[in-house]
């Protein structure tokens, strides 16, 4: 939640800071350009001055002081939240009951924000789309052989390209977190079908809680009450039974990718879109077409109102 806080001030900078600086600038121009009415000792020149250090000094105090304090506030607050978020988050790291209470919290609020957000998915399908914004993030597990940095980067790249020209959506990476905590399988295999229903009430699920719980700390506050929670990526060693990646849309907020699959650019933003509760597609130029384009994919208007309608797409 924290990062609301930064996002908000860097707002506060560019739609309110500036254009008063701007105009704290341009008075400070007119008062050094006037002329001076001598007949009045050049009162309207050190009036004009009078006024601009007035404006000076209530910007400061208003926008600058103000600016802070509600920064400081803000974090504080998001703190709090995070820290209560957190320890929900390990209640919910537990096997089993943890893992049932979270796979229903998930859903309940995918389905929530999924009424909230009708109408601006009605929107969508009629192609009004204003700018949403979108968090992401990628945890890699002390496994070998794993995935390079350079090799993640290209997957977040195409991702970040791909959502921006086609869905009008502001994904925003929060970087690449390398974990010390060790999987409870050495090779990190995960099954996308029923074993990994089942794998998910166990320890492997537990894990991939508790080390988002760790890795992705801001986000914790975020993740429980659904609306704008960042959908994490693992790195994991294999995907069974023949997949690059996988995804069990609502019931969690992350995906999994093969390692050795980040040569491929678009399987992270094809696991992000199940996310977002896209099927796989028949097209095979499709982003969600079982095996995913290696270049230039693409997405149906009904796909983009759906991508748009997740929880995880907000605009604040």
């Amino acid at each position: 939640m924290g990062r609301v806080c930064r996002e908000t001030q860097e707002w506060v900078e560019e739609q309110i800071e500036q254009p008063v600086e701007t105009f704290v600038n341009q008075l400070q121009e007119t008062c050094e350009e006037q002329d001076c009415n001598w007949w009045c000792l050049c009162c309207n020149k050190w009036l004009c001055w009078l006024v601009w250090v007035v404006v000076r000094v209530v910007t400061w105090v208003v926008v600058t002081v103000g600016k802070w304090v509600t920064r400081i506030v803000c974090e504080i607050v998001n703190f709090v939240l995070d820290v209560i978020g957190f320890i929900i988050e390990l209640i919910l790291s537990i096997p089993i009951i943890g893992a049932f209470i979270r796979m229903v919290l998930n859903w309940v609020t995918e389905i929530i924000w999924r009424l909230v957000g009708l109408v601006d998915f009605l929107a969508s399908l009629a192609g009004i789309r204003p700018r949403k914004k979108m968090y992401f993030g990628v945890i890699v597990p002390p496994v070998t052989p794993i995935a390079s940095d350079a090799d993640i980067q290209r997957q977040v790249n195409a991702v970040i390209s791909f959502y921006d020209t086609t869905c009008n959506i502001n994904m925003i990476f929060t970087g690449i977190c390398h974990t010390d905590i060790s999987p409870p399988d050495s090779r990190l295999t995960i099954g996308c079908n029923g074993d990994g229903f089942r794998d998910d009430f166990g320890f492997l699920g537990s894990y991939f809680e508790f080390t988002s719980a760790t890795c992705k700390f801001t986000d914790s506050f975020r993740r429980v009450i659904g609306l704008g929670a960042e959908i994490i990526i693992f790195i994991v060693q294999d995907v069974t039974p023949t997949f690059n990646g996988c995804s069990f849309a609502s019931t969690h907020n992350w995906v999994v990718i093969e390692a050795q699959a980040t040569d491929q650019a678009f399987v992270a933003a094809h696991e992000i879109g199940h996310a977002c509760w896209l099927p796989h597609d028949g097209d095979p130029a499709n982003l969600m077409a079982s095996i995913t384009p290696t270049t230039n994919p693409t997405l149906t208007n009904v796909q983009i109102a759906l991508v748009r309608w997740s929880k995880h797409c907000v605009y604040f």
